[in-house]
């Protein structure tokens, strides 16, 4: 089993001021609103950026700490994890993937550029949004195209994390897609597979087959690495990246739909 390796790294602004409360127990929570846009250079050498919009969970005394400081605005560094959660809800499994900070820092703003989008909230320009995954895949991947022909794979990935002062290890089942030769070479793996994953967070959304709108927090891989467990593959993973940040936001999704329960 591939030694668990969970980590998020965030740069973007505050759309709204942050919303604190407390747990019955008096537990701080602190979740803030950060946006931004990843910039890439695309296979004709054009430079293109595609905004983003996560939500980010601070616990404890930190959140305590930062809940009346913060402002709209704000430029925010995130250092933390994806956390997987799941639940029923009248009979049906929902499960859901988390932002989990482990520290923030508000940054200088002079010289970072924003835009404000359609509904009034500052979003970062050339952001940073990295997500560094290591796991096994939890199934076969899934490879499919588009009417374009681009090759798209999805892929389910099982993260262990045994945190300080926890005894029992925690499993973090997360969702990765790759596009083009990355989907190609992924579609080679198989169940179990150990796999190293470089990418940035993205969110789907869409309408259930009985109308009700849908989330799904994922990774784009932007590179790939298969770990090798010792002598008997050694020389036997083969690393591959791509320049670009996947295809644009509309080609071939509506051929290849989220599935709205995974990863059940």
């Amino acid at each position: 089993m591939a030694r668990g390796l969970n980590q998020v790294f965030l740069i973007g602004t505050l759309t709204a001021r942050p919303d604190m409360r407390y747990t019955p127990g008096g537990l701080a929570i602190l979740d803030l609103n950060l946006a931004g846009q990843d910039a890439f250079t695309d296979e004709s050498g054009q430079e293109r950026e595609v905004p983003w919009y996560h939500r980010v969970r601070l616990l404890g005394r930190q959140a305590e700490m930062w809940g009346d400081l913060l402002e709209k605005g704000q430029l925010i560094f995130v250092e933390g994890r994806l956390e997987y959660r799941q639940w029923e809800k009248d009979g049906e499994k929902r499960s859901e993937v988390q932002v989990r900070a482990e520290f923030i820092d508000p940054l200088e703003g002079r010289g970072r550029e924003t835009l404000e989008d359609a509904r009034g909230q500052p979003r970062l320009r050339r952001a940073l949004n990295q997500v560094i995954l290591m796991g096994n895949l939890t199934r076969d991947p899934d490879l499919r195209y588009t009417p374009q022909g681009t090759a798209v794979v999805r892929l389910g990935l099982a993260v262990n994390e045994r945190r300080r002062g926890q005894e029992e290890e925690r499993t973090h089942f997360l969702e990765v897609q790759a596009w083009r030769e990355l989907a190609e070479w992924a579609s080679e793996l198989r169940k179990g597979d150990g796999l190293l994953v470089i990418g940035r967070l993205v969110n789907d959304s869409w309408t259930s087959s009985s109308g009700e709108r849908r989330f799904q927090t994922r990774v784009e891989a932007l590179r790939l690495e298969r770990p090798t467990r010792g002598p008997a593959q050694a020389g036997g993973s083969r690393p591959l990246t791509v320049q670009t940040g996947g295809v644009d936001i509309d080609e071939g999704l509506e051929d290849f739909p989220p599935e709205e329960d995974l990863p059940f």
